[in-house]
């Protein structure tokens, strides 16, 4: 595809979801201001060629989307994400979007161009994980009793902390000292921060793909870059479908 237009859009979905929140969200980012001029490709992950066709909805989904792009389900959302920018690399920066997001705001593409366009940043998103800003240490101990399917060393169950830990050492990625990193579920990124981390890393199953969403976040500190939430506040411009605000302001996972 070839564009005059610097950003590009990438969301993700997963075949055998429903499409109502997918049509949804690309018709909002169709329809809402964004303060900047962007493409739309939608990157679609089907199970062995299972999962809804796209019989119903072609039509209307090529009319909210420039490019629809289709692969193997590897890596969950972030393989996605990696694909879509592998494949349309002549942008100058990318706002990566699971398809249950929920647009908010107006102005909404300009909000993290101009956050990225501080060059200390490498990475921007909606909802930084503050409850893993402690040690590892100390976080394998916090989750010594959070089982979680998939996450295996070897075949066997192993502590989340871990296993993540492993993950990281096996892709050559500095973890840093603690935990602490943005959440996948919006992430905006030029194309130099990139090209400069070798895209995301993909995860074989569940576990490890919560590993490569916090490598993201590490792999761009890595090169002396910050990750950074985009406001003060979660959410600011995307919310999502699984997260909800409680009437005293926190946000919980629902």
């Amino acid at each position: 595809m070839t564009s005059t237009r610097r950003h590009l859009v990438v969301v993700s979905f997963y075949a055998p979801r429903p499409t109502v929140p997918l049509v949804r969200l690309l018709t909002a980012v169709r329809g809402t201001p964004a303060g900047a001029e962007f493409d739309v490709a939608l990157v679609i992950n089907r199970d062995n060629g299972a999962g809804a066709a796209l019989v119903d909805w072609t039509d209307q989904v090529h009319r909210l989307a420039d490019v629809v792009l289709e692969r193997p389900n590897t890596g969950m959302n972030i393989g996605a994400w990696d694909f879509g920018w592998r494949t349309l690399k002549a942008y100058d920066g990318y706002l990566f979007l699971q398809d249950d997001c929920i647009l908010k705001a107006t102005d909404w593409l300009n909000a993290f161009v101009k956050a990225a366009a501080d060059p200390s940043i490498g990475l921007v998103g909606e909802s930084w994980n503050s409850g893993w800003d402690r040690p590892w240490h100390v976080m394998r101990k916090s989750v010594a009793k959070h089982a979680l399917r998939e996450h295996l060393i070897n075949n066997r169950p192993a502590n989340r902390v871990d296993l993540y830990l492993d993950f990281m050492q096996r892709h050559g990625v500095n973890p840093g000292d603690g935990g602490g990193h943005l959440r996948a579920l919006s992430w905006f990124a030029r194309r130099e921060t990139l090209l400069a981390i070798n895209g995301f890393l993909h995860g074989a199953n569940y576990g490890e793909c919560i590993a490569a969403e916090i490598a993201a976040t590490k792999q761009v500190q890595a090169i002396g870059l910050r990750a950074v939430q985009l406001a003060g506040q979660p959410f600011a411009c995307f919310g999502h479908a699984d997260w909800a605000q409680l009437p005293d302001g926190r946000w919980q996972h629902v």
